[in-house]
């Protein structure tokens, strides 16, 4: 899904969540479009993690004779995951 399709799915959700026309609810828009997000595939994470996330990702981390795209994928999986449990 690219760019453009992800804010059109967005922009329905936000539409269909909150159908008054006075004093919308921000809060129950922004739910609808966030799960709009989820169901599409999506997450949002953050640009930078803190330290820990990173020493923890490196002492779960799958070790041996890996492809390098075996590897990058466990990393990035691995980041989620912690980054997930806060």
């Amino acid at each position: 899904m690219n760019k453009t399709q992800l804010i059109d799915k967005m922009a329905v959700a936000i539409r269909s969540a909150d159908n008054t026309y006075f004093n919308e609810n921000y809060t129950k828009q922004a739910s609808a479009a966030w799960e709009a997000l989820e169901k599409a595939g999506y997450t949002v994470i953050p640009k930078d993690y803190p330290k820990d996330i990173w020493e923890k990702a490196a002492d779960k981390m799958l070790t041996g004779n890996l492809k390098p795209v075996e590897h990058v994928k466990d990393v990035y999986e691995t980041v989620l995951k912690l980054a997930a449990k806060g």
